[in-house]
């Protein structure tokens, strides 16, 4: 059972590789076949195709050969140079042997073969060695085959000017290291710059937060807004003044609550001792009251909102 398996498996092999050398020879026996040609000597024979014997300098020429030898002959093809006479040869396929039905051994080599220059040529005699059931070598031949060669040039070449061949462009190193040594010098003048303005900026002190609500809030003073009647832009300002000094003193970003969601957030904070609370809720209510329900407030209220502000600014400030 296993020898009936492999055999089997031998036969299909065989088959694949007869289908394949058949299907190689139907790409040549179409309308584009410009030479065939058979030899045999004996019980061997070379049959030779040639896809077209008229070209131009741009195409190549493809050449398939297929030899056949009998039961206990064995064909084989030689090792080609690199030049047939005036084509080079650009590749060379050689198809596995196999055997046919009636026992003979069949071999099957493809050449792909370029002209150099136009002109009328021919492919040289192409051979196939064999040795014969004696085991006596010998070489069965092909015949030449002709070639004409067309060039792309026109035929009239009188009036063709030739352009000055041109020095080829070469890479100057020399000059790309100076120009990359510069731009390296001009990015590390930036970087030191950048360096230095950054520096400076480091070594700039920061003012306490408790200095900068005092100067605003004397540069408030300064503008004399109450005088002028102006209570809801005083007290608006005032108001920004005490809720930035919070933001930055205690983390709380007073500025952009408004004031029940402040004093929300005051009543559950840790941050600042349940003595200001009071003073900061009553602050903040009549600063709403000045803001948004347009109340005239007295001299005595003015003075007490600006204390109870510098009061809450500079404790604090001291303490933390």
């Amino acid at each position: 059972m296993k020898g009936f398996v492999n055999n089997l498996f031998l036969l299909f092999i065989s088959l694949f590789i007869l289908s394949s050398c058949s299907e190689e020879l139907k790409s040549f026996n179409s309308d584009t076949e410009a030479y065939t040609n058979s030899f045999s000597k004996g019980p061997i024979s070379l049959d030779l195709i040639v896809d077209k014997t008229e070209i131009s300098t741009n195409q190549n020429i493809k050449v398939l050969l297929e030899g056949k030898a009998s039961e206990g002959w064995k064909p084989s093809f030689p090792e080609l140079p690199k030049n047939l006479d005036k084509f080079t040869v650009i590749s060379v396929s050689d198809t596995p042997s196999h055997l046919e039905d009636d026992g003979s051994l069949c071999i099957g080599r493809t050449i792909l073969l370029k002209p150099f220059l136009s002109g009328d040529y021919e492919v040289p005699p192409l051979s196939m060695d064999y040795i014969d059931q004696d085991n006596n070598k010998g070489v069965l031949l092909s015949t030449p085959v002709s070639v004409s060669v067309t060039s792309l040039l026109p035929e009239n070449t009188e009036n063709l000017q030739l352009k000055e061949i041109r020095e080829p462009n070469t890479f100057n190193y020399w000059k790309m290291i100076i120009i990359v040594s510069i731009a390296l010098f001009i990015l590390g003048g930036f970087f030191l710059v950048f360096l230095l303005i950054r520096k400076g900026q480091k070594e700039t002190p920061e003012i306490p937060p408790y200095e900068e609500a005092f100067n605003k809030l004397t540069l408030l003073l300064d503008k004399k807004l109450p005088e002028e009647g102006r209570f809801k832009e005083f007290y608006f300002q005032l108001n920004l003044i005490v809720r930035v000094y919070i933001e930055k003193q205690f983390s709380i970003r007073a500025p952009e609550q408004t004031t029940e969601e402040f004093l929300q957030d005051l009543a559950i904070s840790n941050n600042i001792a349940d003595e200001f609370k009071q003073s900061l809720k009553e602050f903040l209510i009549h600063s709403d009251l000045v803001k948004f329900a347009r109340h005239k407030p007295e001299n005595d209220e003015l003075s007490d909102s600006v204390e109870s502000c510098k009061n809450f600014i500079k404790v604090t400030g001291e303490i933390l």
